[in-house]
């Protein structure tokens, strides 16, 4: 579960790092927009950010085929007395239920404005649910 300190360091920061694996162990990192959705669930959409076309992304497949994730969010500063990060682990999955899309809609588009601009319609972007099972936090100070 996270934290109260826990979800205000993430809700401080912007860009998070997700890292999947296929099933033949083939390791994916990418930075991710995301949201808090409650205190076990993170949450993030496919959206309009430039990709390639043809065929679902990595990191979509990579969860269908093996639903364990990590996520690290961390905090940067020259002055290394400030350097923070929290790395979530637990499994992902496609958020089903339109209330519950709705809320991690608003969510996201409450954190980041170029949000509110997308068509995040089901029919177009998928949302993904990232269910917390283990929270590792480090901070120097």
């Amino acid at each position: 579960m996270l934290t109260a300190s826990d979800r205000d360091f993430l809700d401080a920061q912007r860009v998070g790092h997700l890292a999947t694996a296929s099933v033949g162990s083939r390791p994916h990192v990418i930075p991710l927009c995301y949201a808090i959705l409650d205190s076990s669930t993170l949450v993030f959409a496919v959206d309009d950010k430039p990709k390639a076309t043809g065929r679902r992304l990595r990191r979509l497949r990579n969860l269908a085929e093996n639903d364990r994730f990590a996520l690290v969010v961390d905090r940067w500063d020259e002055d290394w007395t400030h350097l923070a990060y929290v790395l979530i682990e637990g499994r992902g999955r496609i958020l089903e239920g339109e209330a519950r899309r709705e809320e991690a809609i608003a969510r996201l588009r409450n954190r980041y404005p170029q949000y509110r601009r997308m068509d995040l319609s089901a029919e177009r972007h998928e949302l993904v649910e990232l269910r917390v099972e283990r929270v590792h936090r480090w901070q120097l100070a």
